[in-house]
């Protein structure tokens, strides 16, 4: 049985995702800053494809996140070195 070092480990799981953890761990960091008191309202669900997917409390919770949603995407995408998400989405 061969042992791989964490580094390793992170590495193949970002590729078997196709996302990088360093960049989720940022999203997550930049969410909280770019949606302010809406956080607790909105919670992050998934990226896939550069979609985030945000689960919402409400309706109208959902609502309120499409109508911020260009705004929220500028916000995020400017942490990142290029635009990687597309766009944002309530959650199902």
């Amino acid at each position: 049985m061969a042992f791989a070092s964490a580094k390793e480990v992170v590495r193949s799981f970002g590729f078997k995702v196709g996302a990088q953890p360093e960049r989720l761990m940022l999203l997550d960091a930049a969410w909280e800053r770019e949606a302010g008191h809406f956080s607790k309202h909105w919670k992050l669900s998934a990226v896939k494809r550069g979609v985030l997917y945000v689960a919402t409390t409400s309706p109208v919770a959902a609502q309120e996140l499409q109508l911020r949603a260009p705004a929220l995407l500028r916000g995020l995408n400017k942490y990142f070195k290029s635009a990687w998400l597309k766009a944002i989405k309530p959650a199902r």
